[in-house]
């Protein structure tokens, strides 16, 4: 797999042309979409599907045969059914360690922002974390904590700290030099209260952007890092491990490789689009 690059939310103004914002509001809507298919897929998987380890008798069925819509593994197991419960684990990774990431992240820039010295000690620390690749640096702390789903909420969290506290470091320090914060000190508001109170809320749509964006790739970096055997633990069902496994049967039974690579890009781009589109309109209606 390609090495990942952490995406920021920039601050560049769309295009002022009509047609753009017609094509800000499909984005919008194919990548809402999209993640809310995504969604009901994770949320239905207990409740719909049966265990993701049921065995049958009917090995390697081709997709559509016996009843099952996407064929079965080596060991008879519905693969729909494994790709769907993949689809929960790394959603539910990935929602964690995201937010893990955006609440320390985000906490880090506010006070950045506020404190020169803190600002001076902290964002160095930050700086060397972005210096290494996502991947790599994902991998690393794989290797010193071991496999395992709470191991990869740790290390993708440590990955993306550095970016939530980049993308709010610098509008929290704009909104710093306003003219109500200064109106607020007057008043006697502590610079907790006005971090919180008042810097967080105007800046809370570029976090909310960068979550998205940040969910397309902590997808992507946990079924790497599943792929590679770092990361879920077998028999747990992971969209990654679903791919590496078939990998080994690609000539015999390519469907056991390519309906999980199928769902990885797809949950990749259903964020990714929505973020990119979110960020987008969110500039034109600020213009």
């Amino acid at each position: 797999m390609a090495l990942l690059t952490r995406k920021y939310v920039t601050n560049e103004a769309p295009s002022s042309n009509p047609k753009s914002r017609h094509r800000f509001d499909a984005g919008l809507w194919i990548g809402g979409g999209i993640v809310g298919f995504i969604l009901i897929l994770g949320l239905v998987a207990p409740l719909v599907l049966r265990h993701p380890d049921a065995m049958s008798a009917f090995y390697l069925a081709s997709p559509g045969q016996h009843g099952f819509l996407l064929g079965t593994d080596q060991y008879g197991r519905s693969e729909l059914t494994r790709i769907v419960w993949g689809i929960r684990t790394s959603l539910e990774i990935s929602f964690v360690s995201i937010g893990i990431a955006g609440f320390f992240g985000t906490v880090m820039g506010l006070f950045a922002a506020a404190n020169r010295t803190f600002d001076m000690g902290i964002m160095r620390v930050m700086d060397v974390l972005l210096a290494f690749p996502a991947i790599l640096l994902a991998i690393g702390i794989m290797a010193m904590v071991g496999p395992g789903v709470i191991s990869v909420i740790e290390a993708i969290s440590v990955v993306y700290i550095p970016i939530f506290a980049r993308v709010s470091r610098a509008p929290a320090i704009e909104q710093m030099t306003k003219e109500y914060v200064e109106a607020e000190r007057s008043l006697g508001a502590s610079t907790v209260r006005i971090l919180f109170r008042h810097v967080l809320v105007n800046i809370w749509p570029i976090i909310i952007i960068q979550l998205s964006l940040a969910i397309s790739d902590a997808i992507l970096i946990e079924a790497a890092l599943s792929y590679l055997g770092l990361g879920v633990v077998p028999p747990a069902a992971s969209l990654g491990e679903l791919l590496r496994s078939g990998q080994s049967l690609m000539f015999t039974a390519p469907w056991l490789a390519i309906f999980p690579g199928v769902a990885i890009a797809l949950a990749v781009l259903g964020f990714n689009v929505l973020g990119d589109a979110a960020r987008d309109h969110s500039a034109v209606r600020g213009k």
